[in-house]
């Protein structure tokens, strides 16, 4: 039943931050699916999604005791996967579209620099890999009807005291902007719901969600530990929120200079689209 569960019933973090910030920006990016198609990208996020890469294949390759100058040079190893992944992709736009149009010779050294302090800063103490996080999914059932959340964090690793850690890795440029405005209320709920099942079939029982700062590796307080057998509370949070999002028929533009959908030159064919195909009104203000 799992596996006929159409896309717009799936909902990722980014969805249900875009449902809270601007509903038209949601509904273009989740029902009509322009995520890549609106999206401009910039150097700063094709830069964190090449140290997020480049941790996940020092983790992969098991490279913990490797000295700083050769983790360094992961960097350009994952460039090198991202750009492939990108050619070998016939759906364009799509995530790694976005990257790669931004990764130039700056942003590669920008990521070596910011890797090889980052290391530097945890003595080269690289916590190991309990598992390859891939695409995670978790299904809920709303109203006699399933739904699923996808995603997930970056790394799962081991903690010192033996709990295995949720670890979201983060690159901003503001490190005090960033760290005031971080969401720490759905994304550990969500992250480690997406990985409760495998770490439960592994025998774990307990889990912490951890973000880490690049650009502050000694930073360690944005954490909350979760008991992996009383997580309903959280997947009730999921289950409200979905079901907003399945009352909610209206929306209007939003007045940000960033919104990449209500700024779009087309946007008023998505809002004509979103009407004819989904029944959203869309409100001019």
């Amino acid at each position: 039943m799992y596996q006929k569960i159409d896309k717009i019933n799936c909902f990722s973090l980014t969805d249900f931050h875009d449902f809270d910030d601007c509903l038209f920006r949601f509904f273009v990016r989740h029902h009509l699916d322009k995520k890549y198609l609106i999206s401009k990208g910039s150097p700063q996020l094709s830069l964190g999604v090449l140290l997020d890469k480049t941790i996940k294949n020092i983790h992969k390759y098991k490279a913990y005791d490797k000295p700083i100058d050769r983790l360094v040079k992961a960097v350009r190893f994952s460039a090198r996967e991202i750009k492939e992944s990108e050619e070998k992709n016939p759906k364009k736009p799509n995530f790694d579209t976005q990257t790669v149009k931004f990764l130039n010779e700056e942003v590669l050294t920008a990521a070596e620099g910011i890797l090889a302090n980052y290391l530097s800063g945890i003595r080269g103490g690289i916590k190991k890999s309990i598992g390859e996080v891939g695409f995670c999914k978790k299904y809920l059932k709303v109203d006699d009807k399933y739904y699923c959340l996808w995603g997930g964090p970056d790394t799962l690793e081991e903690g010192k005291d033996g709990i295995p850690e949720v670890v979201d890795y983060k690159s901003r440029q503001d490190i005090a902007k960033g760290k005031e405005y971080m969401d720490m209320t759905l994304m550990p709920k969500m992250y480690t719901l997406l990985v409760a099942d495998w770490l439960k079939s592994k025998g774990y029982k307990k889990a912490r969600f951890m973000v880490k700062f690049w650009q502050d590796p000694k930073e360690e307080s944005f954490a909350q530990e979760f008991n992996l057998e009383k997580l309903d509370d959280h997947e009730e949070v999921f289950k409200e929120k979905i079901q907003k999002v399945l009352k909610t028929i209206e929306a209007e533009f939003c007045i940000t200079e960033f919104c990449d959908a209500c700024n779009y030159e087309t946007k008023d064919d998505f809002a004509k689209e979103l009407t004819e195909k989904h029944g959203i009104s869309i409100r001019y203000t």
